[in-house]
Parts: C-alpha cells; structure tokens; sequence
C-alpha cells in the first residue's frame, strides 16, 4: 500500500474533520479519551495557550484516499526544538513511518535540531506514551494510547529521553497505618504546620496557590513551558466540581501554602471531551460512590523536607477510611514519590518520552 502525507491548512474544514475523526475509527468508545473541542481549538488557533506556539497538522492518506495517520508538529516561538503530538496511526509501519518523514521534513524547515513526542501541543495539555498493561481501559489523565505505537517511535529513530511510572495500590489495611504516620503528622503540627481539604467557597484563592508552587516545582520538568496564573485558572477550573474537597490536601506554614496533594475520583474517560447526560451520569454515580482515586499532583516547597510523605499519609488515612483502590499516577522514574507506599504497589503501568536529533 502507498501513502501520502500532507501538512494541510486548517481553513480546510474536510481536513480539520478527517483529523478530528480519525481516532474514534481506532478506539473502541471505552478507550477513546479524546477532546475534539481542545484539538480544534488548537487548529484553528483559538486554544487559551495557542499563542505560544504555531501548530502543523498532518494527515497520511492510502491510495484509495482513507484516512491512515494523523499528527500535530508543534513550535514554540524562539524555540528549535519541534513537538509531535495527537498521533494516531493504523497497525501499519509504512503510514507511521510516511507520517514521521514528514513531520521530520518539515521541523527541519522551520530550523528545528530535535524532534519530541508524543507531546500533544504542550505540558498542560498532554505528553508521553503509555507502554504497558494494555489490558486496562484508561484512568483519569492517562495519555492512553495503542500498543502498537512504541515500535513505530523505536523504528523510526527515537529513543527514550523519559521514563514514568503510575503506581496502582490496592485497598489500604488499617495495619497499614501505624504509628509512624501518627508521629510525623505531630512532627509538623507541631512545628506550625497545617493541612487542610479543599473548601469550595475558596476554591480560586487555592488553584492560584497551587499554581505558584506548580510554576515553581515544575520548572524542570521534561517540556515545562511557563504560562500564565490567569492561563492556569482556566485550564484547570473544571477540578472545582471534578474533585472530592476531602481528597484534596494542601499545607500551610504561617498562612502560606508550602505544599499541595490534588487528587481526584477515577472517572475513567468519562471526564474527555464534551459532556453528554450519559457521561454526566456517569460523572455524578463515580464521585457519590467513589472507591478508586487518581493521585494526580504531589509538591511541596523543597525547605519543607518530609513535608510530602507527611501529605501522602493524609491521603492514606482518608483511602483506608474508604476502602479505595488508588492509582499514584504518571510518576517521573527515579523520584522518591514513586516509593512511597511500595510495598502496596499491586500493578505499574510504564510511560516514557521519545526524542529524535534532526
């Protein structure tokens, strides 16, 4: 079969929907975890973040004129390296590898040295490739994708740049909470700390402190790119009637948010895209009735050594209470969260980051 790949221009209305409905042919409606309103948006240039990039989208047809990859190359002013994300491709290693020529071709023209992925436009939108247990539909935030899609990155010259864990924790046994847990809470209640669940009343004063620490914390993070607190608010406003207020943690040291635990009931794909009754329902059912969690972010200010395990064993208490299961999710590897809690690791689920030298 031959194929062609062209980079098309988003006032072509056929092109933005053959792009926008080509993973639905892919995914069965449980995996599917796209958001067509942010991936338009993103084409046409109307994303709240677009203008710290200029996206390139592609689409690889077979020779009957069908739809078999698609991808979007993105570049951020003043930048050379290029980020290819929303890659889709069918079980066939010359579309991928027709798609990536191009996408390569391309970033060398706009000056670009290094090609990364899978980045879907940015750091606040979503990175990297699952690359195990595909026998589980996707959780909450998991960049889900096909099994297939590993090998297409390997054989086209990528290697890893970044490898991630999501820890799964079974049900927590109260001969998990010894004293220990108690003693270090008291540790820093008693040199005048606080923690203290989410309050909805307060809910903007609190994503605003959590995006200072965010900014801060994050800055080394593997394709981190500033944006601004008002940006964040955005972006992150749904989690106000996403999330479980109890199962939100943050610290205070004087009045002064040091640390944060931001978790949230594990909706599966349900929360991706736009909203129907069935979803809604679905929605309300899980949060009523929630026994799994996603442990989304952990952070806190770098003098305020032990500080997070103190926050985790907040969120131990509160998942022993409730007999939850729980996912510690999307884990850079090597980083002292990930053994937190290791010996009730049940299951981890790999990620990694592919980077390629033009």
């Amino acid at each position: 079969m031959r194929y062609r790949a062209v980079c098309f221009d988003t006032r072509n209305e056929k092109n933005v929907r053959r792009f926008l409905r080509f993973p639905s042919s892919l995914y069965s409606k449980e995996q599917l975890t796209q958001d067509i309103a942010a991936e338009r948006a993103l084409l046409k240039g109307e994303h709240i973040l677009s203008h710290y990039f200029t996206v390139y989208p592609f689409l690889v047809s077979d020779e009957n004129g069908n739809t078999a990859a698609r991808c979007m190359l993105t570049v951020y002013h003043g930048q050379t390296c290029a980020y290819i994300g929303f890659f889709e491709c069918i079980n066939d290693r010359y579309a991928a590898h027709c798609l990536f020529r191009a996408a390569e071709e391309k970033a060398r023209r706009l000056g670009c040295d290094r090609l990364i992925g899978p980045v879907d436009a940015s750091f606040w939108i979503r990175y990297r490739l699952k690359t195990n247990c595909f026998d589980q539909l996707p959780y909450t935030g998991e960049p889900y994708n096909l099994s297939y899609y590993e090998g297409f990155f390997r054989e086209n010259g990528f290697s890893v740049s970044g490898e991630y864990v999501s820890n799964r924790y079974g049900r927590i046994p109260q001969s998990a909470l010894d004293g220990r847990n108690v003693r270090r809470l008291q540790y820093f209640a008693e040199k005048g700390y606080t923690i203290s669940s989410l309050e909805r009343e307060s809910f903007e004063k609190t994503l605003r402190e959590i995006y200072r620490m965010m900014i801060s914390l994050y800055s080394g993070f593997q394709t981190f790119s500033h944006i601004t607190e008002e940006e964040f608010c955005k972006l992150y406003s749904p989690l106000k009637n996403a999330a479980d207020p109890d199962m939100v943690k943050i610290a205070y040291l004087n009045g002064k948010a040091v640390g944060f635990f931001v978790t949230l009931p594990n909706y599966g794909n349900a929360a991706c895209g736009m909203l129907t009754p069935s979803k809604l329902w679905r929605i309300c059912k899980v949060k009523r009735e929630c026994k799994d969690y996603i442990l989304l972010y952990l952070g806190t200010e770098p003098e305020h050594l032990g500080l997070g395990k103190a926050l985790s064993e907040c969120l131990l208490g509160e998942m022993c209470s409730r007999q939850a299961v729980s996912m510690g999710a999307l884990i850079r590897k090597g980083k002292v969260t990930g053994s937190y809690f290791s010996r009730l690791i049940e299951k981890e689920y790999t990620y990694a980051l592919y980077e390629k030298a033009l």
